[in-house]
């Protein structure tokens, strides 16, 4: 995608311009990038806002503790000012450049038209302001949901007084430089960012070289995790250690095609999906490999393997989930009106306070120490293979899953203290967006769906919009897969391993949904029925259990592989089906 470029003059008069634009919006003339007439910086640091086509509405910044102009929570902008228009709370500086994407076109016309009527009006003054900053205050406080994106490190400049000094210095900077610099991840863990990026960033370059796509990479590195599996299965010393060398081989490569596709802008929502679903395969596959590898050595440790899968996938739909409903909470901005100078979050009349608990955490945050501890105690990926690579190789693979068992319920205690409290301070309901995207993850199968009909669907959306209705998801995923497991333990050890692969293909079955439910689908009903849902598969398994461990043994072994067929088969092939027409539509694109 490459988005039609449109540079707004500031001045006494652009109104005129404003109009022109909020008519090219409605008339559906987008996606849109407005540069500033005076920004001066290479193109391809534009590249974020020119061409990534599942780039949102988004405004370029850069970080600033003083002399800021934009206020910034969770990559959102929660206010914007443009001289005439105050920030309370600045800490980031806009660089000139906004994308408006076709989603938000039909809002952005409504606030940039608003917007065009203040300044023709002499409501809004514009002598000497720019307008592209005024467009971010009409979309921030229009209801348009603009995203924070980051410029790279590179020299720009918006002081038209030196013009040929700032475009030397514009020109200094090669696009290769740039665009490793934008292969750069934001927010990644303290191991990831300080050893695997490392890395990671020489094959990076290679695979630039060589032409490599994204996915190529990512089959790349689902094939070395196979392979890591397989080693650990094998149980001896040094196939141990193989094994652990080839997870971490296979955690570089996996960072590869997220750079890569950052770094040549070829985003899809087919790469994002095979990046994250490999990551839950092959994350499983080493937890069963470890347990093979146990056996081998006579040690049975299946029921590590089985609460691993229960606490990493709760756990999992805990994160995103509250991320996303947190996001929508916290960075919300009411509607204001954009004749009014400040931004109203000093809590002045009409106008809205910053959260008490948002600040603490920013400031906090704002200590590296800080910020890396509580980056690594939330064990992400990096850190969670990193347990089981390190244990594994000196201890054996009990220590790598019991270590890893440990640490993850260390984890979640934390998270989970810190999320109760975070949510205390939350008010009113979630917003429609959120309460989409929880019940699209409920499961529900067509009993429990037979019997939530009797409830009023005011009363049901009612209660999604709780505010701790984001832990709704991870808590059925919790009942669901504790069953199994318990039902498991209590006939163990003879069905362990036949729950453990019955609790994966589930797990994988969620995953998919959750990721549905991040890019705005679902499940059709053709598709999630058939599985049962949530409930109607607890009933199955409570019923195996009670005819006998045989047949608990027996069921969740042929129902592992039936499930398998339908939730990871059928279900992949009709996702792929699905964004091939789309991307017909849209023209092709590839990344992760």
């Amino acid at each position: 995608m490459s988005a039609r470029l449109v540079s707004l003059p500031g001045g006494a008069e652009p109104a005129t311009a404003l109009r022109s634009l909020a008519a090219g919006l409605v008339s559906g003339v987008v996606p849109v990038v407005l540069v500033a007439d005076d920004l001066v910086v290479a193109d391809a640091a534009l590249a974020p806002l020119t061409h990534d086509p599942f780039a949102p509405t988004s405004l370029l910044v850069r970080p600033a503790t003083r002399g800021g102009d934009v206020r910034v929570r969770h990559h959102l902008v929660t206010s914007a000012g443009s001289g005439f228009h105050g920030v309370t709370a600045p800490d980031h500086r806009s660089v000139g450049a906004l994308l408006i994407s076709a989603a938000d076109a039909e809002a952005a016309g409504a606030a940039v038209s608003a917007l065009a009527d203040a300044v023709a009006a002499g409501v809004v003054p514009t002598q000497g302001r720019d307008a592209v900053e005024l467009v971010a205050v009409a979309l921030t406080r229009g209801g348009v949901a603009v995203r924070a994106v980051g410029m790279v490190d590179v020299p720009w400049s918006r002081d038209a007084s030196q013009p040929a000094a700032a475009r030397a210095a514009a020109a200094s900077v090669d696009e290769a430089r740039i665009a490793r610099l934008q292969a750069n991840r934001v927010d990644d863990g303290f191991y990831s960012t300080f050893v695997v990026r490392r890395l990671s960033k020489p094959l990076t370059r290679a695979a630039l070289n060589l032409g490599w796509t994204p996915n190529a990479i990512t089959l790349l590195s689902f094939a070395i995790g196979i392979a890591a599996a397989a080693s650990f299965a094998w149980g001896s010393r040094w196939a141990l250690v193989v094994g652990a060398l080839l997870l971490q081989a296979s955690l570089v490569v996996d960072c590869v095609d997220g750079e890569v596709a950052r770094a040549t802008r070829r985003f899809s929502a087919l790469g994002a999906w095979l990046d994250a679903s490999t990551d839950r395969v092959k994350e499983f596959l080493a937890y069963a490999g470890l347990a093979i590898g146990a056996a081998r050595g006579g040690l049975d440790v299946w029921w590590l393997a089985v609460v691993l899968v229960v606490l990493q996938t709760t756990r999992h739909m805990s994160d995103y989930d509250f991320s996303r409903v947190q996001r929508l909470r916290e960075a919300y901005v009411p509607p204001r009106d954009i004749a009014i100078a400040d931004d109203g979050a000093d809590g002045s009349a009409g106008g809205w306070s910053v959260s008490g608990a948002m600040e603490l955490s920013s400031r906090m945050n704002r200590r590296d120490a800080v910020r890396w501890a509580k980056r690594a105690i939330h064990l992400p990926i990096g850190e969670r293979w990193l347990i089981i690579s390190v244990f594994a190789a000196a201890l054996g693979p009990a220590w790598a899953l019991g270590v890893l068992l440990g640490a993850g319920l260390l984890a979640l205690a934390y998270v989970t203290v810190g999320r109760t409290l975070r949510t205390l301070t939350w008010r009113g309901p979630t917003a429609a967006s959120g309460v989409l995207l929880l019940t699209r993850q409920a499961d529900a199968g067509p009993l429990l769906s037979a019997v939530t009909r009797l409830v009023p669907p005011a009363r049901r959306i009612t209660w999604w919009q709780g505010r701790g209705a984001w832990a709704v998801p991870a808590l059925l995923r919790l009942v669901e897969l504790s069953a199994v497991a318990a039902a498991a333990f209590l006939a163990s050890p003879q069905p362990l391993v036949a729950a453990f692969w019955w609790m994966a293909v589930v797990a994988f079955h969620h995953y998919d949904n959750l990721y549905r439910a991040l890019q705005g689908s679902a499940a059709p009903r053709w598709l999630a029925w058939p599985g049962l849902g949530w409930d109607g598969r607890t009933i199955v398994v409570i019923g195996l259990a009670v005819l006998g461990v045989g047949s608990l043994a027996t069921g969740l072994a042929w129902g592992a592989w039936l499930l398998a067929g339908w939730f990871v088969v059928i279900a992949s092939v009709q996702w792929l089906s699905v964004q091939r027409e789309a991307s017909r539509s849209s023209g092709p694109a590839d990344g992760s």
